[in-house]
């Protein structure tokens, strides 16, 4: 193999000695790896660190929850503490003798469906026990309202006032 320098300014070498004449150029010398900025590193750990947050935004965000666990608090614990307020009046108005046993009832199914009202945003006032059925979480509604259609419009009635209310609190309370 033979070198020979060819005329011009960079005085650049070539390697000839190929069988066909041919002339080939020296490889420059070998550098070494380039290093990244420290920003370069920092900057792709935030992308996969937005990138993990992003997928566990979708995944939570998606997943149906537990229906008895709320992710965020109680957002009807207003409307049950007030409702629950109004099944104790009327209950007090009833141990008082400002009512009797057919008037809590019609007491206590108005409260029910004021918070099913209030808690669907249907408006429920008017709406049949079998209607009740066809809402979410509505079968409680229906039996519970279906107790309480014998006592509230019956002459006379074998029903028991402490209970009526506290299933009416357990409905309130469960829903």
């Amino acid at each position: 193999m033979r070198v020979t320098e060819t005329g011009g300014s960079a005085g650049t070498l070539w390697a000839g000695g190929t069988a066909d004449g041919a002339l080939l150029a020296l490889p420059a010398e070998a550098q070494p790896p380039t290093q990244y900025s420290w920003w370069v590193w920092v900057l792709g750990l935030v992308l996969l660190a937005l990138i993990a947050g992003w997928y566990w935004w979708v995944l939570r965000s998606t997943r149906p929850h537990a229906p008895g666990r709320s992710r965020r608090g109680d957002p009807y614990a207003a409307i049950r503490t007030q409702h629950l307020a109004l099944l104790d009046e009327a209950q007090q108005r009833f141990e008082s003798g400002e009512s009797d046993l057919r008037a809590l009832h019609l007491d206590l199914n108005h409260v029910i469906r004021q918070f099913a009202t209030a808690r669907t945003g249907i408006d429920t006032s008017s709406l049949t026990v079998a209607e009740f059925g066809r809402i979410e979480h509505g079968s409680a509604l229906s039996v519970l309202l279906g107790d309480y259609s014998e006592p509230a419009f019956a002459a006379v009635s074998d029903a028991q006032a402490a209970s009526a209310v506290d299933q009416a609190r357990e409905v309130v309370r469960a829903w």
